[in-house]
């Protein structure tokens, strides 16, 4: 099957041949034969070309579809510049005529220069130019028996809304109204403005009335009147007075405490007023509980946002987390229940005994998004076992009827560093439930209002580290009436380098001192908390079902940071990984769309953990998820064996040739360019700057050799160092400007904090490490782009120098060279490297020492020779185009044919040795080489006990 990155090839291939095609008939056959291509598809196999079509309506035009694939997909083609949505419902009464078993899933229609494909149950459809296919093939997943996940985005009025507020926010703080005050005024303002455009009382805009007929233009009395309503809120309708103005004794009484506390006024300018009016213009029915988590961003600034880790988020991305831990599985026992009543009413049973914790849950748009998908589920479920009962909803009392909708706001935990954003999730929570209400109102024919409030979401204000979460989900006394308990969320996104030496003692501590915590990011402390209190409410109340969610950054699952958390979670803590979404970008509705490459882990006790496992995947990190099937989720969330590879300052086999860090020049350059531009120290960065110096002492020349790190060889830039270890004194008494560029080192390496950096400054000339070979070397970029198949290594004889941007193989040979080049190799670096946002990250200890090298010396030689001339096609490949850079040899769509067939000849060849299939996945390479690790650690692998759920972990 051809990998996403080659598919991408061959549609931008077919992207070219197409763009100046225009008629119909004339060729677009072709077109979708070749587009079919694309995919790896022989259309003569799978799909006809038109196909007759019997049963359409006289006078409806010909009968005749251009291409069928009977059940899956049909196409239909239209000259350049014709209406795809006239072509489109032309499909569709083609459809509907269609014997069952053939009707197709997906209908596109083309016209050469863009393409529309709409999904046929949902009517879901997306338009594309051609050109942009490269971009799109994902969306056609389904005709390589692969699942897109396809979601709503966010509507822009939430946005918008959330602006508007953060606004009058910014006004009332500017004008001096700070802190508590303000943050309470705005979370019921924002509860006021839902409630006039959503039905809360009898009379729509009665919020906006008030202000617009009732306080004054200058907005003086503002703040009064908005004091004066918050006492009548809080007012039993039996207890107000009874000369109260009309326009006041309209306004329910609302309970839940939110208008119980008393604050200060606060004073409103005419802006103001206008900017709060303003924002009951907007249609609140339609903000989603997304709107919540934007408002809170909105209103912060950035330092507060990452000392809290506040990444709000867009509904799509936080139903990645709530699909797989129990949506998913209850919408299929809802389909399961279709037409029975008993199993109807016993999900409808279930729903009301789930339990949900989010334990860094900011404005509340995890609980919102749960309580409301649960909330749908349980309505659509009513509305059927109403009918199968023979009863309409219409039919049936009001009591009833609400006593049968069982599913309540008070299920929902939370727990929030920050005291505002706690503030909002509450009230939120109380939003969602009246939306949900809307919603049943309009399906079950009664109308549902839920005020005076009875139940409220449990948020607590405090920090999620320091509380005990069993104790704020109150299981003790409600255990007998639960079933299954999920833990969810989005907790802060704090690396290990950025966190406060407090937030490091509270990680040390939840791990109890473990080796390496320390090095953890913060987030870990969340898994690690997750799992202790699963494992406590399994011995407490083993009738309990729990399972986790969380979304973290990549590096959780990446190089270091593995062995550590995931040592103490699947082994310590017997915990299972059962879904998981591999390396994305998550981004969230609030503005600036700080984006962060995450992945979500769902976890529970092993002896929970029965059903399929599901891996999420991403051909690129702003793509769209494709689920595979897997076996189990290892701790680098692939489907392979369950080990942990630790580092190994040494290959586990004396005959690999050791791999060895860059030199580490320290001269301060980084620093020097700031205040001058045009003059380094030892690094001499341009061209210009060689010039001027050659210009003024020639006789430098001697002393300067080209300077390569990751970005020079990967990208072809130039640079150059002066290379001083063997300069003789009086050759550099007559270079006064080398002279001048060595005291600045020597003063930079003075002033460091560092002693041993310090000690460096007598040797100014010289790197601080030094470890350049006397021959030719193979290069290893540290950092590499996650976009392409293969990281670009490759020769450098030893008249280069080369920075600690990178590694090399001194005197390495074409088997080493070729081995590390191949598909094997980089299925091992994909795995237990680390990375820096989604860019790989190679590491001597934790990638090429813990790499499965094969012993040489029993090896066949043929087997040698063929790693080996296949590395050398390898290099003779690229020499074929020296005006290309490694960056424009190696990426997918510019990738030579040549070069990209010399890899292939190469992958074989390493594959052969390791037992692999021509053609293996990376999935099935990595699962052989975990495998084949294990067996060169077997004293230790052994040590690590196996699970309860039955198959073994190890870790080594």
């Amino acid at each position: 099957m051809l990998t996403w990155n080659e598919i991408r090839t061959r549609a931008a291939q077919f992207a070219e041949r197409w763009a100046d095609a225009t008629k119909e008939n004339a060729e677009a056959q072709t077109f979708w034969n070749e587009f079919l291509a694309v995919y790896g598809i022989d259309r003569r196999r799978v799909a006809a070309f038109e196909r007759k079509v019997k049963g359409l309506e006289k006078g409806s035009g010909r009968g005749r579809i251009d291409l069928l694939w009977p059940g899956l997909f049909m196409a239909e083609h239209k000259s350049k510049g014709r209406d795809l949505g006239e072509a489109t419902a032309q499909a569709l009464e083609y459809v509907q005529v269609l014997e069952e078993h053939e009707r197709p899933q997906w209908v596109a229609v083309s016209d050469f220069g863009q393409i529309r494909l709409q999904e046929v149950a949902t009517g879901q459809a997306e338009e594309f130019l051609v050109s942009d296919l490269p971009r799109q093939v994902e969306r056609f997943a389904f005709l390589i028996g692969k699942q897109l996940r396809h979601q709503r985005e966010a509507d822009p009025v939430n946005v918008k809304a959330a602006q508007q507020m953060g606004k009058l926010h910014n006004l009332l703080e500017d004008s001096g109204y700070t802190g508590h005050a303000l943050e309470l005024l705005l979370v019921r303002l924002l509860f006021l403005l839902f409630g006039d455009d959503t039905g809360l009382w009898d009379e729509r805009g009665l919020f906006y009335d008030l202000l617009a007929d009732h306080t004054r233009s200058d907005g003086e009395d503002t703040g009064s009147v908005l004091g004066r309503l918050f006492q009548v809120l809080d007012t039993p309708k039996d207890r107000r007075q009874a000369n109260l103005p009309d326009w006041l004794k309209a306004f329910p009484y609302v309970n839940g405490e939110l208008f119980s506390e008393r604050i200060d006024l606060a004073d409103f300018s005419p802006k103001m007023r206008q900017m709060l009016l303003d924002a009951c213009t907007l249609d609140w029915g339609a903000v989603s509980p997304a709107i919540f988590g934007s408002m809170f961003q909105a209103v912060m600034d950035e330092t507060e946002r990452r000392n809290l880790g506040a990444h709000y988020t867009s509904e799509v991305n936080i139903l990645k987390a709530l699909g797989p831990l129990f949506l998913d599985e209850l919408h299929a026992e809802r389909e399961a229940a279709r037409g029975s009543q008993s199993r109807l009413q016993k999900l409808l049973d279930l729903l009301p005994r789930l339990r949900f914790l989010d334990p860094a849950c900011g404005s509340g748009n995890f609980l919102l998004l749960a309580y409301r998908e649960l909330r749908r589920l349980e309505l659509d479920a009513l509305v059927e076992l109403l009918a199968l009962e023979g009863r309409s909803a219409g039919g049936q009392g009001l009591l009833d009827i609400a006593f049968r909708l069982r599913v309540n706001v008070g299920q929902f935990y939370g727990i929030e560093y920050d005291e505002f954003p706690s503030q909002i999730a509450r009230v939120a929570m109380w939003l969602a439930d009246h939306q949900m209400n809307i919603e049943a109102s309009r399906k079950l024919g009664r109308n549902f209002v839920n005020l005076p409030l009875t139940q409220a979401a449990h948020i607590r204000h405090g920090d999620a580290l320091d509380v005990d979460w069993k104790d704020h989900l109150n299981l003790a006394a409600d255990a007998t009436q639960l079933s299954r308990v999920y833990i969810v969320g989005n907790p802060p996104f704090i690396g290990s380098s950025l966190m406060t030496p407090a937030q490091r003692q509270q990680l040390v501590q939840i791990f109890q001192g473990a080796q390496e915590a320390g090095k953890l990011d913060y987030v870990a402390a969340w898994y690690m908390k997750a799992a202790k209190l699963m494992q406590a409410v399994t011995r407490e109340f083993p009738q309990l079902q729990t399972a986790a969610a969380l979304v973290s950054t990549n590096s959780v699952t990446q190089g270091e940071q593995v062995a550590p958390l995931w040592g103490s979670m699947l082994r310590d803590q017997r915990m299972t990984i059962t879904a998981a979404h591999r390396t994305f970008k998550w981004s969230n509705d609030a503005p600036g769309q700080a984006a962060v490459h995450c992945v979500i882990v769902q976890f529970q006790p092993s002896a929970q953990a029965s059903g399929p496992r599901r891996l999420f995947s991403y051909s690129s990190p702003k793509a769209l998820p494709v689920e595979h099937p897997a076996t189990f989720i290892n701790a680098y969330l692939t489907n392979a064996p369950d080990v942990i590879v630790t580092k190994r300052r040494q290959p586990f086999l004396n005959n690999v040739q050791q791999v060895v860090y860059g030199n580490k020049p320290v001269d301060g350059t980084r620093e020097q360019l700031k205040n001058t531009p045009t003059e380094g120290n030892l690094i001499i960065s341009t061209q210009a700057e060689l010039d001027a110096l050659l210009k003024v002492e020639p006789e430098a020349g001697k002393f300067i050799r080209p300077l390569v790190g990751a970005e020079d060889f990967i990208q072809g830039g130039h640079r150059w160092v002066l290379w001083l270890p063997e300069a003789e004194p009086h050759e550099l008494a007559k270079l006064s400007k080398v002279r001048e560029r060595m005291q600045r080192v020597r003063e930079f390496r003075a002033a460091s904090q560092k002693a041993q950096t310090r000690e460096w400054a007598s040797r100014a000339g010289e790197f601080v490490e030094n470890r350049h070979p006397a021959g030719q070397y193979v290069v290893i970029p540290a950092h590499t782009s996650e976009n392409r198949d293969y990281v670009p290594f490759g020769y450098l004889g030893t008249e280069t120098i080369v920075n600690n941007s990178v590694f090399f193989v001194p005197d390495a040979d074409l088997f080493t060279f070729g081995i590390i080049s191949s598909a094997v190799h980089m299925a091992w670096l994909h795995a237990v490297g680390g990375r820096i946002k989604s860019d790989y990250r190679y590491s001597s200890d934790l990638v090429y020492n813990t790499f499965p090298w094969l012993d040489r010396a029993a090896l066949k030689p043929k087997q040698v020779q063929a790693v080996e001339k296949a590395a050398q096609q390898v290099l003779e490949a690229r020499k074929q185009h020296p005006s290309s850079t490694l960056a424009q040899l190696y990426d997918p769509l510019t990738m030579p044919r040549a070069l990209r067939d010399a890899h292939n000849a190469l992958d074989r060849a390493v594959d052969a040795l390791y037992g692999l299939k021509t053609g293996s996945t990376e999935a099935q390479r990595l699962a052989v080489l975990l495998t084949q690790y294990q067996e060169l650690v077997p004293t230790l692998a052994s040590q690590s006990a196996p699970a309860k759920a039955g198959r073994k972990r190890r870790e080594a």
